[in-house]
C-alpha cells in the first residue's frame, strides 16, 4: 500500500514537472510585503517557518532567526509555543535534545521559564518567551504572527490561549489582530474562539486525518480564509486544493525549501509556503 502511494505521488510530481516546465517563474516571488493586521497578511506567499532559517539552522524560533528573516523581507512568521511548568509560554518546537542540550535532563517535564530563557538554542541563538515576542510585535509593527501551539488536550488549549490572550491584552490589545492561531480541529476552534474571537485564523491539517470533504465543509461553515497542510496532502487529496480555491480559501504547504518544488505545487493551485530557506523573500 505504501509503495503504491509513493508511486502515485511520484507520477503526480513528474506530471507536474512536465506540465509546468522547469523554467516556470512563480509570479508570487515578487508580491509586495503585506500591511500588518486584518487587511494584508494573506498577501504573503512565504511564511518564515519557526521564525525562519538562520546560519544553516532551522526550527530555532530564536531572536536571531526573526531579525535575520525580517531583514530579508519576510513579513509573515510562524512560531511554535510550548508551556513551561510554571505556566508560561515560550518559543520552542519540541523538547528534543538538539535545541537546548543543557536542558536534556529535564526533557520538558520540569523546565521553568527562567531555565528556558537562560539556555541558548543550539548553543548560539537567543530563546524567546511570549513577552519577548509581543515586544517584537510592538517594535516591528508591519509583520503578522501565525501561532502553532503544541497543546495536546482541550484543557491545555484552554490554558495556553487564555494565557496568550491575557499577555497580549496586557501588552497591547491591538496585537491580537496580528496573531493568527493555527486551528487543528472543530473542537479546538470552538475552544479558542470562546476565549477570544480572533479575526484571523488558519485551519492546519498536520494533526488531522479528516477527509477532504469534511475539511472543505468546515472551512466553508466557519468562513476561514486559509488552510495549512503537509505537502503530501496535495497529492493524496488531489481535489482538496482546487475545492478550497473555489471557495476563495488560500492553501499554504509546509515546509518547502526548494523553489522548483514550490513552482510545481503552485501549478496544482497551492498559494503559499512555510519555508526555512535562507534568502531574500523577493527573488
Amino acid at each position: 500500500m505504501k509503495k503504491t502511494i509513493m508511486l502515485s505521488i511520484f507520477i503526480v510530481i513528474t506530471a507536474g514537472m512536465i506540465w509546468c516546465g522547469w523554467g516556470l517563474v512563480w509570479s508570487g516571488q515578487h508580491q509586495p510585503a503585506s500591511t500588518a493586521g486584518t487587511n494584508g497578511w494573506e498577501e504573503n506567499r512565504l511564511i518564515a517557518h519557526a521564525f525562519g532559517g538562520v546560519k544553516g539552522a532551522s526550527y530555532t524560533n530564536s531572536y536571531e532567526a526573526f531579525i535575520t528573516n525580517y531583514n530579508r523581507g519576510y513579513r509573515l512568521f510562524e512560531v511554535d509555543l510550548v508551556q513551561t511548568t510554571d505556566g508560561e509560554l515560550v518559543a520552542r518546537h519540541d523538547w528534543s535534545d538538539r535545541l537546548q542540550p543543557d536542558l536534556t535532563a529535564h526533557r520538558g517535564r520540569n523546565v521553568t521559564k527562567l531555565q528556558f530563557a537562560n539556555s541558548l538554542i543550539m548553543g548560539r541563538f537567543h530563546p524567546l518567551t511570549l513577552p519577548d515576542i509581543l515586544q517584537l510585535m510592538q517594535q516591528y509593527r508591519d509583520f503578522d504572527l501565525i501561532v502553532d501551539t503544541k497543546a495536546g488536550s482541550q484543557e491545555q488549549i484552554q490554558q495556553q490561549f487564555t494565557h496568550l490572550v491575557n499577555e497580549a491584552r496586557r501588552t497591547d490589545p491591538v496585537l491580537l489582530n496580528r496573531i493568527i492561531p493555527e486551528i487543528f480541529s472543530p473542537q479546538m476552534y470552538d475552544t479558542v474562539m470562546g476565549i477570544y474571537p480572533f479575526p484571523n485564523k488558519m485551519y492546519s491539517l498536520y494533526k488531522t486525518g479528516a477527509s477532504a470533504e469534511s475539511i472543505v465543509e468546515f472551512v466553508r461553515d466557519k468562513h476561514l480564509t486559509a488552510v495549512a497542510m503537509p505537502v503530501y496532502r496535495v497529492y493524496i487529496n488531489p481535489n482538496l486544493v482546487p475545492a478550497l480555491n473555489k471557495l476563495g480559501v488560500k492553501s499554504y504547504v509546509h515546509s518547502v525549501n526548494s523553489r522548483p518544488v514550490m513552482q510545481i505545487l503552485h501549478c496544482f493551485g497551492v498559494y503559499g509556503f512555510y519555508t526555512d530557506q535562507e534568502e531574500s523573500r523577493r527573488i
